[in-house]
């Protein structure tokens, strides 16, 4: 689990770190010059019952509240440091408000510089500041890092609260919020953050967002401990080859190639704090902080002018600047001059669709998503989706309301049924089947498009077709996946040449022949056995073309016509060692 401090300036977050841990994170000259914190600190320490904790160490000066906020990613429990002889001060509330925002859920109120004696009232005064909160009824420990006084008491209040909490949500997609970037002599780039949602592993290729530069784990170390792997709710530091230092910026995300959605835009449930300095009015312009990284953001409201302190509504974030997200994020807005913390709340839609911002079928679709039923959202978004095939990265709630599904991509059923009725009227006028399938679902994978048509349930087609219509097909059948050229063709029918057009025009409008060069036709059952080998053998794994003329069985040429022609179709893709299956 990470630990983070919280806490307003000189409140002794830092002291009390090192009394805990051993370790000084005031790493700077300046920040030991100056005896104030200024950058992230990390030291991990190991709590009665032997669990391991990884502590954030986060300024408490005004100043510095965007390098506390971009601590604040991942962390779930806090040590909020009150200094007993002064009470609650105005960073204390603030940091407690940004900490309420993110949906930390549980920690620790340490009473510290207790040596100094403690101001009159300061408990009383303690409870009303954290009644309502996630603090609320949190142990208070007086500690003293200077004699030691209540270590003990903290080490077990923070065991009980760690135990007491939930184990960090998982997911398939590790995310690391970079804090810190370095390079290290013989090893190159090294990046540090809070590693949270999944695993990483060394020799993971990963992607460093909101860009597209890609990079290999080389190393992985947790508090300058080596490691094959690291698991969610650690410090990792990451040690990256093929990328330069240069190109990589504290405020960046790395996560896996597919992983996050890059957007400029996003709709949002948003809370003003009932303390909040100023309201937030229609197009107001914010400072949003989300992970590590902070942008700037023009605020359109949407279905209200004006966002009193206290209220929750929705609203449009228009960035400056890409961001990298996952929908369900937290995130923290501040006022842009003078600056101030404003509220927060999380993302709905990463992509909005364009609609008015007092259109009621909008509200109501951010209020099904707010509510946050799985199933609800996703029965919400097929109907958004019209005609659209979905594919979501969890797809658990929309089986569970039973949407019609092809290989991850789902349908309405109002959908489905609306394609049923398309598939008829072109049945009607000759397709066959393959070809209503690439006619209706062009976009979808072979595999899903195929799925999504046994769920039509057409009638059978009558086998209707010209004699020479019957021999076309037998001939390009017989040819399989080595074509004649058409010119050839059209040699081997002296005298029928304008009937042969016409007989292998409607093969091909039908979909029993595909085009897959310019002149080059392959009958569809052909080429589907032809896909069906290749898939068979090589799944997801990457192959050659050399590998693929084997397969098939035919010359370097028709492989590659088929190759170009798949690759042209959205079926395989190139890398830069062959071709893989989309």
């Amino acid at each position: 689990m990470i630990l983070g401090t919280a806490g307003h300036v000189d409140h002794g977050k830092t002291a009390l770190v090192k009394a805990l841990t051993g370790v000084d994170t005031d790493r700077l000259a300046e920040e030991r010059r100056r005896g104030l914190t200024i950058e992230l600190g990390f030291a991990p320490l190991t709590l009665p019952s032997g669990r391991k904790v990884s502590i954030v160490d986060v300024p408490g000066h005004e100043k510095f509240i965007p390098t506390m906020l971009s601590g604040c990613a991942g962390m779930d429990l806090v040590l909020l440091a009150i200094a007993a002889d002064q009470g609650p001060m105005p960073q204390t509330r603030e940091h407690l408000a940004i900490l309420s925002l993110l949906g930390v859920k549980g920690g620790v109120i340490a009473l510290t510089r207790a040596d100094l004696g403690e101001k009159n009232g300061v408990r009383e005064q303690v409870a009303a500041l954290v009644k309502g909160t996630f603090l609320e009824g949190a142990p208070i420990i007086p500690v003293s890092a200077v004699t030691g006084q209540g270590l003990p008491e903290l080490r077990s209040a923070l065991d009980a609260q760690a135990n007491a909490l939930p184990p960090p949500a998982l997911t398939d997609t590790p995310r690391l919020h970079i804090d810190r970037v370095f390079s290290v002599a013989g090893s190159g780039t090294v990046v540090t953050g809070t590693l949270t949602g999944g695993t990483i592993r060394q020799g993971m290729d990963l992607r460093l967002w909101p860009g597209d530069t890609r990079a290999k784990v080389r190393g992985l170390e947790r508090h300058g401990a080596k490691a094959a792997e690291l698991p969610p709710g650690v410090r990792a530091a990451v040690n990256l080859a093929g990328i330069k230092t240069e190109d990589v910026a504290r405020g960046m995300t790395l996560a896996p190639p597919d992983g996050l959605e890059v957007t400029d835009q996003m709709d949002v449930s948003l809370t003003l704090l009932p303390d909040s300095p100023y309201p937030i009015k229609n197009n107001s312009q914010l400072h949003l902080h989300h992970g590590a990284r902070a942008v700037v953001c023009r605020c359109v409201l949407l279905g209200r002018d004006v966002l009193q302190p206290g209220e929750t509504g929705f609203a449009q974030l228009r960035l400056d600047q890409p961001l990298a997200v996952l929908e369900e994020d937290k995130f923290v807005v501040r006022f842009f001059s003078p600056l101030a913390t404003l509220g927060g709340g999380t993302i709905l839609e990463a992509h909005p669709a364009r609609r008015g911002r007092k259109d009621p079928n909008r509200l109501e679709g951010l209020r099904i998503r707010a509510l946050g039923d799985p199933q609800a959202i996703a029965a919400r978004r097929l109907s958004e989706a019209g005609d659209t095939p979905l594919h979501p990265k969890d797809p658990a709630p929309y089986r569970a309301i039973g949407a019609p599904e092809g290989e991850g991509w789902f349908l309405s059923r109002a959908a489905l049924e609306a394609y049923r009725i398309q598939a008829l009227e072109l049945q009607k006028q000759g397709l066959n089947a393959p070809a209503i399938r690439d006619r209706l679902f062009p976009a979808l994978p072979r595999g899903a498009a195929e799925r999504f048509m046994a769920q039509l349930d057409l009638p059978a087609p009558s086998s209707g077709g010209s004699p020479l219509d019957r021999e076309v097909e037998s001939l390009y059948r017989d040819l399989g996946l080595v074509p004649s050229e058409d010119k050839a063709i059209e040699c081997a029918y002296p005298g029928r040449t304008a009937e042969l057009k016409l007989a292998r025009r409607a093969l091909t409008d039908r979909g029993v022949l595909v085009v897959v060069c310019k002149g080059f036709r392959v009958h569809a059952a052909c080429l589907d056995a032809g896909l069906y080998k290749l898939k068979s053998r090589f799944g997801t794994e990457v192959f050659t073309l050399a590998q693929a003329r084997d397969t098939l069985g035919v010359s370097r040429k028709y492989a590659l016509m088929l190759l170009e022609y798949w690759d042209k179709t959205g079926v395989t893709k190139q890398t830069g060692e062959g071709r893989r299956f989309a």
